[in-house]
């Protein structure tokens, strides 16, 4: 009988789903986490704005992305919503950690120029 092989820290992460990330951003966490790591997670993050404003803002943000993403998920509509505006979001919270991601999302992505077309 084989050693049954234990998951990656990286299969583990990926197989999180979104609310996970968005609770992770709520103030009962400050203490143990964000108060001492919040600058080392998201290194690109105003520092003239407190950490607790900034996972505030963060666990926000988070929360209309996967609003956005449920619905479109099931299927509902979204021409009413502004999809610049949700893009923008969307880049901000990947600006935070990784100014060379968000730069690289700018380049593949098309929505922008799907957003012109908009009847």
């Amino acid at each position: 009988m084989g050693l049954r092989s234990l998951p990656t820290s990286g299969k583990i992460v990926a197989e999180l789903n979104f609310v996970f990330w968005e609770k992770m951003l709520t103030h009962g966490h400050d203490g143990a986490i964000w108060n001492t790591h919040f600058r080392t997670v998201f290194p690109n993050t105003d520092n003239s704005r407190t950490v607790q404003a900034l996972r505030g803002e963060g666990n926000d943000t988070l929360f209309k992305i996967r609003d956005l993403r449920n619905r479109i998920a099931h299927h509902e509509p979204i021409f009413r919503r502004n999809i610049q505006e949700e893009y923008e979001r969307i880049r901000k919270i990947i600006s935070w950690s990784n100014v060379t991601a968000a730069a690289w999302l700018d380049k593949i992505e098309s929505v922008t120029s799907m957003i012109a077309r908009k009847p």
